[in-house]
């Protein structure tokens, strides 16, 4: 199987000189160039056809997003990951709207890119903590009036919450969903506190009480 190919764009060298070590370590990815100018990684990011996008927010000229808009345009099928210490609603509103697939802070270590990057591959989602919960405020603000306890949560975790109320263990969770077994101890976790329960029956009764499952 081929590496995943990334391009990576950011106006700091230092950033560019971490990332492309990290990514040197992480089996089946290949980081195969980086640019510091967006505008210059407009023109010459279609040459390289390459399946990851990894772009910093704020730079000078075309930021992180704009760049993404413009290069979707032309390569429909680029995923994206978008790098930045922004944590405000409307920046995290408009990169889900141009349909960004990771979304991480630029304080992350080995481990959560690695993370990140193995979902992007995998046509799934990634958003760092702090950003779920700027969406998970967001959603509160906007359902309170809602009659269903299940608008609060993600599709993933609706899948989680049906598989636990199907008495699947947490390890028959994460190996039918392909996540790792602390991703879904992540999760259970985010249920219980998002619907105010405390242990497993709670989340049952939860999922029956809405019709998740039988």
């Amino acid at each position: 199987m081929e590496n995943s190919r990334i391009v990576l764009v950011d106006d700091h060298q230092l950033i560019i000189d971490g990332l492309s070590r990290i990514i040197q370590e992480i089996p089946g990815f290949e980081l195969v160039t980086s640019y510091h100018d967006p505008l210059e990684a407009l023109q010459k990011i279609p040459v390289w056809k390459p399946e990851i996008l990894m772009v910093d927010f704020e730079m000078p000229g075309l930021n992180g997003l704009e760049l993404i808009r413009k290069l979707k345009q032309q390569i429909p099928e680029l995923k994206t990951v978008l790098l930045t210490m922004h944590l405000d609603q409307a920046t995290v509103k408009e990169a889900l709207s141009l349909g960004v697939n990771a979304y991480i802070l630029k304080n992350l270590d080995e481990f959560e890119l690695r993370v990140a990057l193995e979902k992007v591959s995998k046509g799934q989602n990634y958003y760092s903590a702090p950003v779920t919960e700027v969406l998970n405020s967001k959603s509160k603000s906007i359902q309170k009036s809602s009659n269903s306890q299940l608008d609060l949560l993600s599709g993933r975790e609706r899948e989680v919450l049906k598989l636990i109320a199907e008495a699947f263990s947490t390890k028959e969770i994460a190996d039918q969903l392909s996540l790792e077994i602390s991703t879904i101890e992540t999760h259970r976790k985010s249920l219980m506190r998002k619907l105010d329960v405390h242990n497993v029956a709670g989340l049952v009764r939860i999922a029956v009480q809405e019709g998740l499952v039988s």
